[in-house]
C-alpha cells in the first residue's frame, strides 16, 4: 500500500480557502438581501409611527416635523399638528428593563393637555410592569390631564417603577411641549 502525498497546501490552505470563499459569498448575498429589504423595513417603520401620531393626537390631519434645541433627552421627535390640533412627542425613555427600553407616543393638545399616550415598544417585566399596557385604569386616565395631573396620577400595585417611568416619559413630553410651544 502506499501513502497519499500529503502537502501543507492540500491539508490546511484548501479548507481554508474554502471557507472564506463561502463565507465572502454568504455576505455578498445577505448584504443584497439587506439593501433590498432596508427601504421596505424604514417605510413600513414611518407609517406606524404615523399612525401612533394619528392615534395620540386624534384630531390631526397632517404633521411637521418640529427642529428644537435643549429638548429632554428621552424626547426624540416632535411633530406639530398642521391643523394646529396640538403635538406630538416620540419618547424613548429609561424602563424597568433599562435604558431606552421605554418608547412611547405623546400626544399633547395646544390647551396642554394630553389627547392621548401609547407605548410603541417596552422591555417591562411580564405581567407586572406590562401592565402599563393593559391595565385600561392606568393608561386610561391620562388623556385630558394636563402636567400637573399626570405627575399625581395613580400607580400600579406592585408596578410602580414602570408605573413611574411611564409618568417620567410624559413629563418629559409636557416638558419638550413648553418649549416648542414657547
Amino acid at each position: 500500500m502506499t501513502k497519499a502525498k500529503s502537502s501543507v497546501m492540500t491539508d490546511f490552505g484548501a479548507p481554508i480557502l474554502v471557507l472564506v470563499l463561502i463565507c465572502a459569498i454568504m455576505s455578498g448575498l445577505l448584504a443584497f438581501t439587506n439593501s433590498v429589504t432596508d427601504p421596505i423595513i424604514k417605510k413600513a417603520e414611518e407609517e406606524a409611527k404615523k399612525a401612533a401620531r394619528i392615534e395620540v393626537l386624534p384630531g390631526a390631519d397632517d404633521f411637521l416635523q418640529v427642529e428644537q434645541a435643549g429638548l429632554p433627552d428621552a424626547v426624540t421627535e416632535v411633530y406639530q399638528a398642521t391643523n394646529d390640533a396640538g403635538y406630538t412627542f416620540s419618547i424613548v425613555a429609561q424602563g424597568y428593563g433599562g435604558r431606552n427600553t421605554l418608547k412611547m407616543a405623546v400626544g399633547i393638545g395646544m390647551d396642554g393637555k394630553l389627547t392621548g399616550v401609547k407605548v410603541l415598544d417596552h422591555k417591562e417585566t411580564q405581567g407586572l410592569g406590562s401592565k402599563i399596557t393593559t391595565d385600561e385604569k392606568f393608561y386610561g386616565q391620562f388623556p385630558g390631564l394636563d402636567a400637573a395631573g399626570a405627575a399625581g396620577a395613580d400607580t400600579i400595585s406592585g408596578a410602580t417603577f414602570s408605573s413611574n417611568y411611564y409618568k417620567d416619559a410624559i413629563a418629559a413630553a409636557f416638558a419638550a411641549f413648553e418649549l416648542v410651544r414657547g
